[in-house]
């Protein structure tokens, strides 16, 4: 794969940051979550989702990008108030399975975070990413919550300071 680069996103990005959203859901959720989570209609919900938050002041999203085409992307909520917690939390990263091992997630939460104190939540059943994130200085703290749709998903919170 040729060299990424890496940008704050545009509001005329929603439509491809679904795009990417939704087959990078696939990708990595498949056996996990139903199919219905990567139709289309998912995908329409996720565009909509984009346009309101890439015009939210209390958020910033970073894409990684080959030759004009979004690869990956890393969304982070800023000025939480929740006294135990960092201010920021990570919501969202994604990078398509083709440009995993290329660095771009790294450069991603790098862009989005730098080495500020935060928090995210990761799927317990996702090694890739828990490995991900211990090499960032997330520790898990404790912190479970199941899936409202299916208790057998849980989420585990993790922070570094």
């Amino acid at each position: 794969m040729p060299s990424f680069t890496t940008r704050a996103a545009r509001l005329d990005d929603a439509k491809e940051l679904a795009g990417v959203h939704t087959q990078s859901w696939k990708e990595t959720y498949t056996g996990l979550f139903p199919e219905q989570a990567w139709s289309d209609e998912a995908r329409q919900r996720r565009e909509a989702m984009w346009n309101e938050l890439l015009t939210d002041a209390n958020t910033t999203t970073v894409v990684a990008e080959v030759r004009s085409h979004i690869i990956g992307f890393a969304q982070a909520h800023h000025n939480r108030d929740e006294p135990d917690l960092p201010s920021e939390e990570l919501a969202m990263i994604y990078v398509l399975a083709n440009a995993h091992g290329t660095g771009a997630g790294q450069a991603l939460i790098d862009a989005v975070l730098g080495g500020a104190a935060a928090s995210v939540w990761v799927l317990e059943q996702n090694p890739r990413a828990r490995a991900f994130y211990a090499r960032n200085r997330f520790m898990y703290d404790g912190t479970v919550r199941e899936m409202d749709f299916n208790p057998n998903i849980r989420e585990l919170r993790l922070a570094r300071s």
